[in-house]
């Protein structure tokens, strides 16, 4: 059996989308079209009615979960950076750490040895280990301050106290939305795992409606080439004068980016219905600046059904288009 066709006998919707869910979901919105299209078009077939009604809210529910799933990975991303960089304030041969010690020593370290070495009973060693170690060690060193008289150390205590103010809340924001990231994938995990068992159940009872016709179900109903092909992702073409191109046909996601440059002239990015079609918002692109934009900039919804990226030149010359997707 050829690579791009399906072993019936096996899920392979399940396995080829393994940790992949970006994939998986694409691949159901794009069935969903389809079984949408067979139902308006045979309306008293029971069966197509069947499989799209059972199929469509379980898109829904994928389709809104990856947007969840997408937007607390980027407060992760937000608050570990904010803690990374507050800790990269504190640690290392310029940090505040290093600041702190440098400026009690002199208070301290000829003259009352023993207070310093109750300040510092470990040195710098405590900020130079994990993240919560070096948060603990910076609140550990305001006790250790406490109720110091001296004005120099009074000054040096409040530095200390607002680092910790600082990094504190933004670890424990960090720790929770963690958490929440973790239990977003598991959600997501479950749906994938519902869409493509359900994929693989309709195809089921489409090999009944249509025994021995195994190209049929395939091509009318299912996305091979994303299923079972690496596909590919980069493009450098040339456009005629005056011409609209196809550039490729892809199901695509509203978060899923995209970046073009076009050169010698401007152009006009649309992903249409139809091969070549502009039925969607244009992405404008201007000579020789690179635009970095989503799926979400072309205005559309039914992205099982707008799948053909299409690429507009209406300068009297040809110009060059280098094209990514991901």
């Amino acid at each position: 059996m050829a690579s791009n066709e399906l072993k019936f006998g096996l899920d392979e919707f399940l396995s080829q989308t393994a940790k992949l869910p970006e994939k998986a979901l694409k691949l159901f919105i794009y069935h969903l079209m389809c079984l949408k299209l067979y139902h308006e078009a045979n309306p008293t077939d029971a069966d197509f009615e069947k499989m799209y009604l059972r199929s469509k809210p379980i898109a829904e529910e994928f389709e809104a979960k990856l947007l969840i799933v997408r937007h607390t990975e980027g407060e992760k991303k937000s608050k570990t950076e904010g803690v990374d960089l507050a800790l990269a304030n504190i640690k290392g041969k310029t940090g505040y750490a290093r600041q702190w010690y440098d400026k009690i020593k002199p208070i301290y370290y000829h003259t009352d040895k023993v207070r310093f070495d109750a300040i510092f009973p470990k040195g710098l060693k405590p900020f130079t280990g994990k993240k919560d170690s070096i948060i603990t060690a910076v609140g550990t060193l305001s006790l250790n301050i406490g109720a110091d008289t001296n004005p120099a150390m009074i000054a040096i205590k409040a530095e200390v106290d607002a680092q910790y103010l600082l990094i504190h809340p933004k670890r424990h924001d960090q720790i929770e939305v963690k958490a929440e990231t973790g239990a977003q994938y598991d959600q997501l995990e479950e749906i994938r795992v519902r869409a493509m068992e359900m994929e693989y159940r309709n195809t089921g009872l489409l090999m009944d409606k249509f025994p021995k016709n195994e190209n049929k179900i395939q091509d009318s109903f299912h996305d091979m080439e994303l299923l079972l092909s690496k596909q590919q992702t980069l493009w450098d073409v040339a456009i005629d004068a005056t011409t609209t191109i196809e550039l490729t046909k892809r199901t695509l996601l509203a978060p899923t980016k995209l970046k073009a440059t076009s050169h010698f002239g401007s152009a006009s990015v649309y992903l249409s219905s139809t091969p070549g079609g502009t039925d969607s918002l244009p992405v404008a692109l201007l000579e020789d600046i690179e635009k970095k934009f989503t799926a979400a900039d072309f205005g559309i919804t039914e992205y099982g059904l707008h799948r053909h990226i299409t690429i507009k030149n209406t300068n009297n010359h040809a110009i060059r288009i280098k094209f990514k997707i991901g």
